[in-house]
């Protein structure tokens, strides 16, 4: 009967974010957004920087392969890299419990948190931005809180959103 239990309560992969788009660096934290359609994964040297991956479904996505073989069932595709802010590791990230519109604080070990905000790409003329901004994907910096003596290694928000522990 225990064996039977364990059985049960395994684990298994439904699916893998696409290590070519990784960029060497290795993932020091991932964090769900409320509603569960985003992560964000946050990167240390030689690529710091925050990476945004969407949920979607196989019909909605023009490329099947979702680079670890699979092809069926849910995706998770890259949709920004947030970077140039914190200029070493990324360490922690934590996605706003509250609001219609995504927000994200970062911590680094820069000893600074940001404020990101999602702001949608529409209205922007692509031919317009310059890279970092189109590879940020409607993501921008709003606000970064410095005085930190030291590295900063956890960021968390209150149940309301209105509160940030570091």
């Amino acid at each position: 009967m225990e064996n039977d239990k364990s059985a049960q309560n395994r684990l298994s992969c439904v699916a893998v974010l696409d290590p070519k788009k990784m960029g060497g660096a290795p993932a020091w934290q991932c964090t769900w957004s409320k509603d569960g359609r985003l992560i964000a994964s946050c990167h240390g040297a030689p690529d710091s920087c925050i990476r945004i991956w969407k949920h979607q479904q196989n019909e909605e996505m023009s490329d099947t392969d979702d680079g670890a073989g699979n092809d069926k069932g849910p995706r998770w595709v890259l949709v920004a890299t947030l970077s140039d802010v914190h200029t070493r590791t990324v360490r922690s990230v934590a996605f706003s419990p509250c609001g219609k519109t995504p927000v994200l604080a970062s911590a680094s070990f820069d000893g600074s948190v940001c404020i990101w905000e999602y702001f949608g790409t529409s209205g922007q003329s692509s031919a317009a931005q310059d890279p970092a901004q189109q590879a940020a994907g409607g993501w921008e910096c709003t606000a970064q809180l410095e005085g930190h003596e030291n590295e900063v290694k956890c960021v968390t928000w209150n149940d309301s959103g209105t509160l940030l522990a570091t």
